[in-house]
């Protein structure tokens, strides 16, 4: 079970200081104490500068200091599936691994495709622990048949339209990505082609054979987002191509970027760390959508981010019931809880750099979203207080720390973390402390009683 502190903490305007760290922004880095006030960054002074004795001092010492995360994919499973997730517990799950904002998938139960589906997940995500940015339906009811009433959830301030599912009539597509341009909306895409087993259980090659199980070719993902990209070329709409796998994809988002098509792409960080074969011993926890790849597509997955082909690393989080893993593998469901887990993933690659991960996580998805209010921004005074602080060198493990998400399906319960999010402050509040859910109103500590285990 997860701690949660009752420690005293200043309340919702009450002023604090992140004292001692060092601040990574684009344009450089710089060692500086910030005073947070009233739900913003009231003063940005050099170390040690003298302050009331009264003010709380949240010690960041030896850690880096960066605006707040913002995670491009995630399922809150509210409304549908209250069994493996809730709103509430997302967001709480979301602020540990140091998002302040996460961009919630609309594929619920309805899904979310009309303004009272929107103006309940605002209601649900009100007094969360982070910030939830809506993303709406590309057609109705998800039934890839006719567009969602687009322009009415634009209008209601949704920018971001996905059926998250593969979309298979291309022509629709480019009726949405001509619909989407004139909205200042992105059209987000999985991209795989259904008659090449495109929900099959994992990557097609020498492992599934091994295993016996169907296998999705690269070439399903590949085609569908050659097609994907020629539709946009042809409608200069704004399209994402999301949760990408396979290598060819990368070379082909790679050249869309540099022909000055406005493309986007992500992956999930989990795809940055396992390959086709750690599924060898049929363990449905690496069971994933998509379906983990070979060596060589997982090293043109770490390239594209290195090089930012790949915009954003999200942490996929799809969560599932218990019962839902407890199958054979080509019968479970697909999915991975990773919200508490992604950036430790991240920074803590040996292979990217502290400012790529800082881009993909936070800096790029911030304006891919129009969101930098949310995270993601200038840590300058005047500017909303969102905020992650990250101990680049303190291990921990999930097991042991315990988490707060209701859903249990990672491959990371038992694995050390080498980065710890040690404190998150999302609009002015601070929701983790010492690298602990922390209850500024109460209402975090009555959440993690009623839904850890």
């Amino acid at each position: 079970m997860l701690e949660v502190s009752e420690t005293p903490l200043p309340s919702a305007g009450e002023p604090f200081v992140l004292a001692g760290g060092e601040i990574v922004e684009r344009a450089g880095r710089r060692r500086a104490d910030i005073t947070v006030a009233h739900g913003h960054i009231a003063a940005v002074d050099p170390p040690g500068t003298d302050r009331h004795d009264s003010v709380h001092v949240v010690d960041a010492t030896g850690c880096v200091v960066a605006s707040g995360l913002i995670d491009l994919f995630a399922r809150l499973g509210e409304p549908g599936n209250e069994e493996a997730e809730t709103v509430a517990t997302a967001a709480a799950a979301a602020a540990l691994g140091g998002f302040t904002a996460v961009l919630a998938q609309p594929d619920t139960d309805p899904p979310l495709d009309r303004l009272g589906q929107l103006a309940e997940l605002r209601r649900n995500a009100a007094a969360g622990c982070c910030a939830v940015i809506a993303a709406a339906t590309i057609t109705a009811d998800r039934a890839g048949l006719r567009l969602s009433p687009m322009a009415e959830l634009a209008d209601a301030g949704v920018r971001w339209f996905t059926d998250v599912c593969p979309l298979a009539d291309i022509g629709l597509l480019r009726r949405a990505l001509q619909y989407a341009g004139p909205l200042g909306a992105t059209v987000s895409v999985r991209p795989a082609t259904a008659h090449l087993h495109g929900t099959a259980a994992m990557a097609e090659g020498a492992v599934s054979a091994r295993m016996g199980l169907a296998g999705e070719p690269a070439v399903s993902e590949e085609l569908a987002a050659a097609a994907a990209i020629g539709v946009a070329r042809l409608t200069g709409g704004r399209l994402h191509l999301d949760r990408i796998s396979a290598a060819r994809t990368v070379e082909l988002v790679r050249a869309a970027k540099a022909e000055g098509l406005d493309i986007s792409a992500s992956v999930t960080a989990d795809h940055l760390v396992f390959v086709d074969a750690d599924a060898d011993g049929y363990d449905t926890l690496m069971r994933a959508e998509p379906p983990y790849r070979t060596l060589d597509d997982r090293e043109a997955l770490i390239a594209g981010v290195n090089d930012r082909a790949i915009d954003a690393v999200v942490s996929g989080h799809s969560p599932v019931p218990p019962q839902a893993k407890d199958l054979p593998f080509d019968e479970a469901l697909p999915g991975v809880a990773a919200l508490e887990t992604c950036a430790a993933i991240v920074f803590g690659h040996p292979r990217i750099s502290l400012e790529t991960a800082l881009d993909a996580l936070a800096w790029r998805p911030a304006e891919l979203t129009g969101a930098t209010h949310l995270g993601g921004g200038a840590i300058e005074p005047g500017q909303p207080a969102n905020l992650a602080v990250l101990d680049l060198d303190r291990p921990w493990n999930l097991a042991e720390r315990g988490s707060v998400s209701m859903a249990r399906n990672t491959p990371h319960r038992d694995r050390q973390m080498d980065v710890m999010v040690t404190a998150t402050v999302v609009a002015g509040r601070l929701f983790v402390a010492g690298g602990v859910l922390r209850s500024p109103a109460g209402t975090v500590a009555a959440l993690a009683a009623g839904t850890t285990r």
